[in-house]
């Protein structure tokens, strides 16, 4: 009689088990747009952050699960990703995934680009064994990015695949080294890469160097040298597009950028921008005060100061933010010209898209992620 009992528990208890992994499978197989976006499967990040910077992002397949049924099919696939680790069958850490999105602007013909931004490569080699503080900041950043090279190669296979050059919004390294340098020129000469200038790129020990204009001239010749275009403010044309790459890493801008800003604008031609930090919009604003858990500022350009009394951090990085008349004039100019048709930016490390204006959409790129732009 128990022998029976245990035997119909276990049928009662394999019926709905058996359907559970039915249901994984099939919804994984049909999640939208899985040709479309090519995404891998990136596990280097905690559960805890893909959840924070991306609510609907699903651990067993990378793919987004929104409307009505998103949050069963994502119910269920988290169950599928608990299975795998039992068994240790994740795929592969440290590979990039993909997102795709079209752009029409009016272009020639249409043509690719890949987003790219925040690899922060952290490495080191003998050449700089000398620096014993340089050698410190290494070892406590190794694990930052520890993937930074996998990824790059995955975005050159893809680049090359699609015919695509890269849109690189700043911090392709964490700190100024050789080896460091070496790398971001390997990237930058096998490919063809138009970029702007992060934050990080003048950074040599992180954090106690501190962001300012003396650091980066400091070392603007040498990080200069690893990039075929000139980061602190480039121009290329693609057809009939204009791609515009302006420094705004320190948080403004500077009277000679904001000159050639308006110079540039006065061909009528439909722009691309291009910066490391992203401007002030309310959506991004929320998003980047609520999505971390210490006290923090937005981490944005133009931010208006009534609302930087939210901030609470140290005081000098908070004046460091404050906006300059030079940048004012920026951020108007951004928002009043109908000409400039999508910002791509990064510097905060995660995906999102934030309505700047009704008509214009700025592009925030993860540090694992590459956005793929179909150009119209």
């Amino acid at each position: 009689m128990m022998k029976s009992k245990r035997n119909m528990i276990r049928r009662i208890t394999a019926l709905p088990l058996c359907f559970l992994l039915l249901f994984t499978a099939l919804t994984a197989n049909a999640a939208p747009d899985a040709d479309a976006q090519d995404v891998t499967v990136n596990h280097s990040d905690s559960i805890e952050r893909l959840f924070r910077d991306r609510p609907d992002y699903c651990l067993y397949c990378s793919k987004d699960h929104t409307g009505f049924w998103g949050p069963f099919v994502r119910f269920f696939h988290q169950v599928g990703y608990f299975f795998c680790g039992l068994f240790g069958k994740y795929p592969e850490e440290g590979r990039m995934f993909f997102t795709s999105e079209t752009l029409e602007v009016g272009a020639d013909e249409p043509f690719y680009f890949i987003h790219l931004g925040d690899n922060h490569l952290s490495y080191i080699d003998d050449r700089d064994s000398g620096d014993a503080r340089l050698m410190d900041t290494a070892a406590n950043r190794a694990d930052y990015c520890p993937y930074a090279r996998r990824v790059l190669d995955d975005a050159s296979r893809k680049a090359k695949e699609l015919d695509a050059f890269f849109v690189h919004t700043g911090d392709l390294i964490d700190f100024v080294s050789e080896r460091n340098l070496e790398l971001a020129r390997d990237f930058t000469s096998n490919n063809d890469v138009f970029a702007c200038a992060g934050n990080h790129e003048y950074h040599v020990y992180i954090w106690d160097d501190g962001e300012n204009v003396p650091r980066r001239e400091q070392v603007a010749e040498k990080v200069q040298s690893a990039f075929t275009n000139d980061i602190r403010f480039s121009v290329r044309i693609e057809h009939g597009v204009k791609f515009i790459a302006v420094d705004n890493s320190f948080h403004t801008i500077e009277q000679w950028q904001l000159d050639r800003f308006k110079e540039e604008l006065r061909d009528g031609l439909p722009v691309i921008l291009a910066l490391h930090v992203p401007v002030y919009a309310p959506d991004i604003f929320a998003f980047q005060m609520n999505k971390l858990d210490y006290p923090h500022p937005a981490w944005l350009m133009a931010v208006p100061e009534t609302l930087m009394e939210e901030y609470n951090y140290e005081p000098e990085w908070i004046e460091e933010q404050k906006a300059n008349d030079a940048t004012k004039e920026f951020y108007d100019l951004i928002v009043g010209t109908p000409s400039i048709k999508a910002i791509l930016v990064g510097h905060d490390h995660a995906h999102f898209v934030s309505q700047v204006t009704p008509t214009l959409k700025q592009y925030m790129v993860a540090c694992e992620e590459g956005q793929i732009f179909a150009v119209k």
